[in-house]
C-alpha cells in the first residue's frame, strides 16, 4: 500500500509537538511510522511536502530522508505533478493550492490516502482522495 505523507505528520514528529487536548503528537506520529514500517507501506514524499519540512525545521531533503532511512520506513520521493492538474482541483474544490498539489501528487503516484493532522484542509476533496490523521490510521 502506498500512503501520501503531509509535512505537518513528520514536523509533529521532529519537534516532539503536543496538540490543545495535550495529545502527543510527536507519539502518534512515531507509532504511524512503526506501524509503516511494520505493515511494509511505502510513504510517498514530494518537493512540496521538502519545502515545507524545510521552511519549519530547517532540514533539508537529505536530512529529511535521512530521518526517514532512521525509522526504517520505506519512501518514494518525487517531484511535484503539473500545476495545471493541481489548479483544476482548486477550482473544482476550493481548497488551498498548495492542498490542491498535495492532492494531485498523491492521486499521480497511486497512494489509497493523505496522511495529515489537517484533515479539515482537505475535507471539500475527500471525494478525491480520503485523508487520515497518523493517529486514525
Amino acid at each position: 500500500m502506498r500512503l501520501y505523507l503531509d509535512s505537518n505528520a513528520l514536523i509533529s514528529f521532529l519537534r516532539s509537538e503536543i496538540d490543545r487536548a495535550y495529545n502527543l503528537r510527536f507519539e502518534e506520529s512515531r507509532r504511524f511510522f512503526t506501524a509503516c514500517r511494520v505493515l511494509g507501506i511505502e510513504l510517498v514524499i514530494s518537493e512540496l511536502f521538502v519545502m515545507e519540512v524545510k521552511r519549519i525545521t530547517g532540514l533539508g531533503r537529505k536530512e529529511i530522508e535521512e530521518t526517514l532511512e532512521q525509522l526504517n520506513v520505506n519512501f518514494l520521493f518525487v517531484e511535484n505533478t503539473e500545476n495545471k492538474k493541481a489548479k483544476e482541483i482548486e477550482r473544482k474544490t476550493g481548497i488551498h493550492f498548495t492542498d490542491a498539489l498535495h492532492i494531485a501528487n498523491a492521486q499521480e503516484t497511486g497512494c489509497k490516502l493523505i496522511i495529515t493532522w489537517n484533515t479539515k484542509d482537505f475535507e471539500r476533496a475527500k471525494n478525491l482522495i480520503p485523508c487520515r490523521r497518523p493517529s486514525d490510521f
